[in-house]
């Protein structure tokens, strides 16, 4: 994975470079990956758990990482999650024993797109009572954990209503280390994202985008702390797309090379909305 030299992750709030801002995790389904990437990485939990090292452990990670819960897959395809608080946190206990501590993990959260909200049978309410009863499990059951508290819903007033069920709980996410938000990453506009980011980054939320597309980043980055995206294997799926050079069969929707050569699309469009905002 070292053939290219892409932006630094190091993150800094007063660095020239507006990529360096924001930190992008980026997405793979390869956990080997966390042993060798030169950049921060996002790691499904179904992927974790789902490894099979051959026998040589799991890897060490050797830069920044998050865990995702994949919650909107599991949602979507199951109609409920199949793990229960207990199995999820005692497996990312292991999982952080082998390889590294996180950076934040989500909880098991329940999204609110409709499609998945229809599948389920429930509320959007149902989700953002269960969205904060795992967290709130979660981190006190298993504190070693940093774990991710998530904003639910689908309009601005939805989210707003969640974020008032976190202050009932007592839990003020303006001293988070990240928030994430949820139900962001398959919109087909981009202007409610912003709308949505801008509330809660005003409040002095230190956000993190799940899933977010380059066009979102390009128009919102400056909302976000922390976003990541694996929306580059879907792409080379799509396009049969195939790297001149590249050593591998197939095509490149499991290629490294690939991954970093997108990646740099995505540092562009954070520079390109971050520029934007810092230069008025």
């Amino acid at each position: 994975m070292r053939d290219l030299t892409p932006a630094p992750w190091t993150r800094s709030r007063i660095a020239r470079d507006p990529a360096r801002r924001t930190t992008f995790y980026l997405g793979t389904h390869r956990p080997w990956w966390l042993a060798h990437s030169p950049v921060p990485l996002c790691v499904s939990a179904h992927t974790l758990a789902a490894y099979v090292p051959g026998g040589r452990g799991m890897p060490v990670a050797g830069v920044p990482y998050i865990i995702d819960s994949g919650a909107y897959t599991e949602i979507r395809d199951h109609g409920t999650w199949r793990w229960d608080e207990d199995q999820y946190g005692g497996m990312v206990y292991r999982l952080m024993d082998e390889i590294g501590i996180p950076d934040f993990v989500a909880p098991l959260d329940r999204p609110a797109e409709p499609e998945v909200l229809d599948r389920a049978g429930a509320t959007t309410l149902d989700h953002q009572e269960c969205t904060l009863e795992s967290y709130l499990y979660l981190a006190r059951e298993f504190p070693a954990v940093p774990w991710l508290p998530v904003l639910q819903g689908w309009t601005l007033e939805e989210y707003e209503q969640h974020d008032a069920m976190y202050r009932k709980a007592g839990i003020n996410l303006a001293v988070q280390r990240r928030v994430g938000l949820g139900s962001i990453c398959r919109r087909g506009s981009v202007q409610p994202i912003g709308v949505i980011a801008e509330r809660f980054a005003r409040r002095g939320y230190r956000m993190h985008g799940f899933g977010l597309k380059t066009t979102a980043l390009r128009a919102n980055a400056h909302h976000f702390a922390s976003a990541d995206s694996m929306a580059w294997s879907d792409q080379a799926r799509r396009t049969r797309l195939r790297l001149p050079g590249c050593q591998h069969a197939g095509i490149c929707n499991n290629c490294p090379r690939w991954a970093l050569t997108w990646r740099e699309t995505v540092i562009t469009a954070i520079r390109d909305s971050e520029r934007r905002i810092f230069s008025h």
